[in-house]
């Protein structure tokens, strides 16, 4: 398999309600944290790994341990991702944010479909993570491939890859990559914060929490040119 040496910083989109700080921060008193980290060590899957990387001589600090980075090892997705099942851990991140929130708003706008919700307005935050890696390359292959020819591709990725790297069919022009190990990963910081307004059928507007304030058309987001370009 063909492989691509990457170093570059790469982006994905996550609800603004997952807090950046302790969940517990601010909400009990002092004396009552060091029972609840307790229990939510012996609780929580994140944690869990976290204290065996950790019992393992990983640094405290390394960038894999960061919540962010660790979590979407441990919370897996059941409906899988472009070229792996549910079972397999891989977190996908794009090239740009422009791609980054074409691939959120159109896969979030499938999830309010199915649950059939109200009109709502979503808050969510843009991550920014450095990647440093050697990936498989899958861009020869068709954007219109099936879904179970995708996840046989997908299969065939030896254990150990660091992931792979493919054209992603939101915006079929960039890059998307699957990162399959969590060590390839710099230490993510958080961007802009951006509004998805659902209008009950579709996600009509996108508004950005930044300097500009810009509104964003979700239908500027898939095609070659830069949404962004003034």
């Amino acid at each position: 398999m063909d492989e691509v040496a990457i170093k570059d910083e790469f982006y994905r989109l996550i609800p603004s309600r997952f807090p950046p700080v302790a969940v517990y921060e601010g909400l009990v008193s002092e004396d009552k944290i060091e029972a609840l980290v307790e229990i939510e060590n012996k609780t929580n899957p994140r944690l869990q790994s976290e204290g065996r990387l950790l019992s393992a001589h990983t640094d405290p600090r390394a960038p894999r341990l960061q919540n962010w980075n660790l979590a979407p090892f441990k919370y897996l997705n059941p409906e899988g991702i472009r070229f792996f099942d549910g079972s397999r851990p891989a977190l996908e991140l794009a090239d740009d944010r422009q791609t980054a929130l074409a691939m959120s708003v159109e896969r979030r706008q499938a999830f309010l479909s199915r649950t059939k919700e109200a009109p709502i307005g979503l808050d969510m935050r843009l991550l920014k993570t450095p990647v440093s890696g050697r990936f498989i390359d899958f861009r020869k292959y068709p954007i219109d491939l099936s879904c179970e020819e995708r996840w046989r591709l997908g299969g065939s990725v030896p254990e150990g890859a660091d992931g792979v790297i493919y054209h992603p069919p939101e915006r079929p022009s960039a890059i998307c990559i699957a990162v399959l190990r969590g060590d390839v990963l710099g230490r993510t910081v958080q961007t802009v914060h951006y509004r998805y307004v659902w209008n009950g059928t579709r996600i009509s507007l996108l508004y950005a929490f930044d300097d500009a304030g810009n509104e964003i058309r979700p239908e500027v987001l898939c095609g070659a040119d830069d949404a962004f370009a003034v």
